[in-house]
């Protein structure tokens, strides 16, 4: 009884708060510059780039693609850089992100991931929350899963959401903790202020490091759920690939969040485990905590992703895979030191 109380009010507590875009803001000018870094990316920007405005500027670093990634892009119009030779030290996202944003002219700087793409009228609400609060606001995209694997990331999801701190109960007191990786945007000015993807260059998850940054140094930090405005696909081949694109940074993404909030997701994990490797002895009465979970859930993932309700029931098989998947990325990060992503060795 113990534990299926515990699992229902940690899940309660920790996803107390909805996290969709704010519906009114003002609308952005086109005064803006989206920054997209590209590594074998020639399917995803025949997506996205499409869904961007034609007044704004794009430019799409090419981080030693192998395939038609730079063509397509100079096709759809895009300004198009090839990343020079990774330096030591640097992790090569930012510094694809690093050399973009050398070359922009806008006011406002977005850096997307080639796998997502704008809704109608999101580039719009995200430039216009920027002009407004001149912020620093990272965006995870609403996903778009077409397969069983892909709903796998549910609670790697969760706890992603979870670890910036804006979904729990008293968030308005510790405020955000954290960002988000695929869409960054704030004031160009501030950006360079902060020191631009060099101050971070050696994080593997680099928009929470430089979320985390800014906060540090004062600047105000906002994060939301992409639906409507930004949405995603980020795994479409099979199990594997979504393994190898979770084990690429969640462990190190994990240890980087804040103190607090990894003891928030830990004590939900352990609370929800627990609860369910005891419901044989906790008895009938197991289906109010199984069904206050399912509910609490679906009305999170609801949110962050085409998921339904029957992706809410099975639960348990999502925090099987969870907790496969870390263990073994903690052993890949902390212990054998490395991962692959794309061909390329991240240390």
């Amino acid at each position: 009884m113990f534990w299926m109380i515990a699992a229902m009010l940690t899940t309660a507590g920790l996803f107390r708060h909805r996290v969709s875009f704010p519906e009114r803001q003002k609308q952005g000018k086109k005064n803006f510059t989206a920054i997209i870094p590209a590594r074998d990316e020639e399917h995803n920007l025949k997506r996205l780039l499409p869904t961007l405005p034609d007044q704004g500027e794009v430019i799409v670093v090419d981080d030693g693609s192998t395939d038609n990634t730079s063509l397509i892009a100079e096709q759809s119009g895009a300004k198009v850089i090839r990343a020079p030779e990774l330096p030591e030290g640097w992790m090569g996202k930012s510094w694809a992100c690093h050399n973009g944003a050398k070359e922009a002219s806008g006011d406002t700087l977005i850096f997307l991931d080639a796998d997502t793409w704008l809704e109608k009228g999101g580039m719009e609400k995200i430039t216009g929350f920027v002009e407004e609060k001149q912020a620093l606001l990272t965006v995870h995209p609403y996903h778009v899963m077409k397969s069983f694997p892909e709903k796998l990331s549910a609670v790697f999801h969760s706890v992603v959401y979870a670890s910036t701190g804006i979904t729990k109960i008293g968030r308005r007191k510790t405020g955000v903790q954290g960002g988000f990786g695929p869409c960054l945007a704030l004031p160009a000015a501030m950006y360079h202020q902060l020191g631009g993807h060099e101050a971070i260059k050696g994080e593997v998850t680099e928009h929470l490091a430089f979320s985390r940054r800014a906060k540090r140094l004062g600047a105000p930090v906002h994060a939301y759920s992409g639906k409507g405005v930004l949405s995603m696909r980020m795994y479409q081949a099979d199990m594997k690939e979504v393994a190898a694109g979770w084990s690429k940074s969640f462990a190190s993404g994990a240890a980087s969040a804040s103190l607090r909030m990894t003891v928030w997701n830990a004590v939900w994990i352990s609370s929800v485990v627990s609860f369910l490797t005891r419901m044989k002895k906790t008895g009938p009465v197991s289906v109010i905590g199984y069904s206050f979970v399912t509910g609490w859930m679906y009305r999170f993932w609801r949110d962050i992703g085409n998921f339904r309700f029957r992706d809410a029931l099975i639960f348990p098989v999502h925090f099987l895979f969870f907790i496969s998947l870390f263990t073994c990325s903690v052993i890949r990060t902390f212990f054998l030191r490395s991962s692959t992503w794309k061909g390329r060795v991240i240390s």
